[in-house]
């Protein structure tokens, strides 16, 4: 009997397969690049750690520093108000004394002034007076005539002439007897006047309440205009006959204010029609009311030109 051949049983030696987490291959790039991130992340806050780290050490040292400063400039301060109290001390000491010293001069300049005023009242008073009664002396028949008025004003005398005794009717020029006048008046005034530079003559014009003639209005539009123009002319003459300096007189043109008189009668407009001359032997502190330099009034062109007033 044939024999069967021994069969030898042969293994087969089977590939082990790679197992792959779910997903695949792109679950395993995002699982790569995560841990990439966080641990770039990591660096990067640590770096920032210790950059901040550094930093803060940096901020104490330089806040030590400060503070170091900080108490230099405290003691210089110190020192500096310490040397400010004293300083201001000593010049409040100073004040005082000056103040004291102030008040002293105040004292002893008043006490002169009040003392150089009361003389000079009493001097000028009697100037005045004296001027007043040569002058009353003088005119005895123009004051008693109404012509002229002699009365005293603080610091002056006051000569108040008619204006018919100086004028025309109706003229703006002098006439030959208001020349006259005018010299008499000045012979009687110039002694008083020795002292040009303190001495004042002021020279003011009045007129009634009558508007201008028609004929003359457009050089003489109101009465201001009218009495500005005789007080030149008085003063022009008293420079003249006198020669005197234009620098002592002060024009000043009333115009129809101030009357004196009522001028609803013929009466009266005729004494407000006026001009008054005021002395001053020493100069007062007068308000002028208007002031002029005659010299630079023209009277040639207004010969034929002759207002009512």
């Amino acid at each position: 009997m044939d024999q069967k051949p021994a069969v030898v049983p042969v293994k087969v030696q089977k590939k082990k397969q790679t197992v792959l987490p779910a997903g695949g291959l792109g679950a395993v790039f995002f699982w790569v690049s995560l841990s990439v991130f966080l641990g770039a992340t990591a660096v990067y806050f640590y770096s920032q750690y210790i950059s901040l780290e550094k930093t803060i050490r940096v901020l104490k040292e330089e806040d030590e520093l400060l503070k170091q400063e900080n108490q230099k400039q405290r003691a210089v301060v110190d020192q500096l108000q310490a040397e400010l109290s004293q300083t201001g001390s000593l010049l409040k000491s100073q004040e005082e004394l000056l103040e004291k010293t102030t008040q002293s001069l105040k004292a002893v300049e008043s006490k002169k002034m009040e003392e150089a005023t009361s003389g000079s009242t009493k001097e000028n008073s009697s100037l005045t007076k004296e001027l007043e009664n040569r002058l009353k002396a003088a005119f005895p028949e123009e004051i008693q005539k109404g012509e002229l008025t002699v009365m005293l004003q603080k610091n002056g005398v006051v000569a108040r002439f008619a204006k018919s005794a100086l004028f025309a009717y109706g003229g703006i020029k002098l006439s030959t007897q208001g020349k006259i006048l005018l010299s008499k008046f000045l012979s009687v005034t110039k002694p008083f006047l020795v002292n040009t530079q303190d001495s004042k003559i002021e020279v003011c014009s009045f007129t009634d309440n009558d508007p201008p003639a028609h004929e003359v209005q457009d050089i003489y539009p109101t009465n201001w205009e009218i009495s500005a123009i005789r007080s030149a002319a008085v003063i022009r003459a008293l420079i003249q006959i006198g020669q005197l300096p234009e620098g002592m007189f002060s024009l000043a043109a009333g115009g129809e204010t101030n009357p004196i008189a009522d001028n609803s009668m013929l009466e009266g407009k005729e004494k407000n029609r006026r001009v008054e001359i005021t002395v001053y032997p020493a100069s007062p502190n007068a308000d002028f009311r208007a002031t002029a330099n005659p010299s630079l009034i023209n009277l040639e062109k207004t010969k034929q030109l002759q207002p009512h007033h």
